[in-house]
């Protein structure tokens, strides 16, 4: 199944705003995102590490389509993941 992220928007018709604690939802979803980070500077210290251990003559790419279900946008984040492991800090 293919889930653009644009799809995943809840318009304010199906959401009960009123009744949800929204400070509860923000700290949520700043946990989220905190953890998100931290998961994405995992993977790409874990990336640099495969790629400099790694012969570049190999020429395989190892990378499965990990996030095909978002369709185009999966895509693109991939494509985002993997400049993040490529650039130098």
């Amino acid at each position: 199944m293919t889930v653009q992220i644009d799809s995943l928007a809840i318009g304010t018709d199906t959401a009960d705003v009123a009744a949800a604690d929204v400070d509860r939802l923000f700290d949520e979803v700043s946990t989220l995102d905190a953890t998100i980070l931290d998961a994405i500077e995992r993977r790409t210290r874990l990336a640099r590490t495969l790629a400099a251990s790694t012969s570049e003559a190999d020429g395989s790419d190892r990378e499965a389509d990990s996030y095909g279900d978002l369709g185009s946008d999966g895509r693109v984040f991939s494509r985002m993941l993997s400049r993040l492991a490529q650039m130098t800090r």
